[in-house]
C-alpha cells in the first residue's frame, strides 16, 4: 500500500482515497513528516514538489499574544508563589499574596493594625498564617510593616508587568521582531522583605 500527501487537503492518504493532487511518499518520509507534525513543525512543498518539514513561522500577532499571555502568567505565578519575608522573630517564611485568596485578608489585617495603633493598643496581638501554615503573632506595628511590604511586593510585580507590556507595544510599533522575541518575565524584581 502506498502513502500520499495532498498539499491542498494537507493530509495523508492511501491509494483508495487519494485526491488528484496527492504526491506519493515513502513510509520513511511519511513517518518523518508525522513526527515533525507532532513536534509542531509544518509541512511545505519544496522546489522539487516534495513535502518537507519546516518550523512553523509564528506571525507577529501570534507572537504578541504569546508574549502578553506570558507576562500575565508570570505575574500570576509570582503572586501565587508569595513574598519571602523575615518575621520579627527571625523566622523566614513566605507571605501569601494571591489576589483572589490573600489580598483581602492582608488588607483587612492592615486596616485592623492601623485601627489598633490609632487606639493606642500597641501591645495588641494579631495573628497571621504564612505559606508554611505556621501562625505568627505580631504587634500592630509589625503587622503594618508586613502588610506594607506585601503591598510594595505586589506593586513591584505590577510595575514589572507594565514595563514588559510597554516593551511589547514599543516592539510592535517599531516592527522589531527580535526585540519582541527577547521579552521574558523574570522574578528578579522581588527581594526578601524583613520585618
Amino acid at each position: 500500500m502506498s502513502v500520499y500527501f495532498s498539499p491542498n487537503e494537507h493530509g495523508f492518504f492511501e491509494d483508495h482515497n487519494k485526491p488528484d493532487d496527492a504526491i506519493a511518499i515513502s513510509d520513511e518520509v511519511h513517518w518523518s513528516l508525522v513526527e515533525g507534525l507532532a513536534r509542531g513543525d509544518i509541512i511545505v512543498i519544496n522546489d522539487a514538489g516534495e513535502p518537507v518539514l519546516t518550523e512553523k513561522v509564528v506571525t507577529l500577532d501570534e507572537l504578541v499574544m504569546g508574549k502578553r499571555a506570558m507576562i500575565e502568567r508570570g505575574l500570576a505565578a509570582a503572586l501565587a508563589a508569595g513574598m519571602p519575608y523575615t518575621l520579627p522573630d527571625g523566622t523566614e517564611d513566605v507571605i501569601q499574596t494571591r489576589p483572589d485568596e490573600d489580598e483581602a485578608n492582608l488588607l483587612g489585617l492592615a486596616i485592623e493594625a492601623r485601627d489598633l495603633r490609632a487606639a493606642g493598643e500597641a501591645d495588641a496581638v494579631m495573628s497571621l498564617r504564612a505559606k508554611s501554615n505556621r501562625v505568627y503573632t505580631l504587634t500592630p506595628e509589625q503587622m503594618i510593616a508586613l502588610t506594607d511590604a506585601a503591598k510594595a511586593f505586589k506593586q513591584r510585580l505590577l510595575a514589572e508587568s507594565w514595563r514588559l507590556k510597554d516593551a511589547v507595544t514599543a516592539a510592535v510599533v517599531a516592527e522589531d521582531r527580535n526585540a519582541l522575541e527577547a521579552i521574558t518575565w523574570t522574578t528578579d524584581t522581588t527581594t526578601e522583605e524583613t520585618a
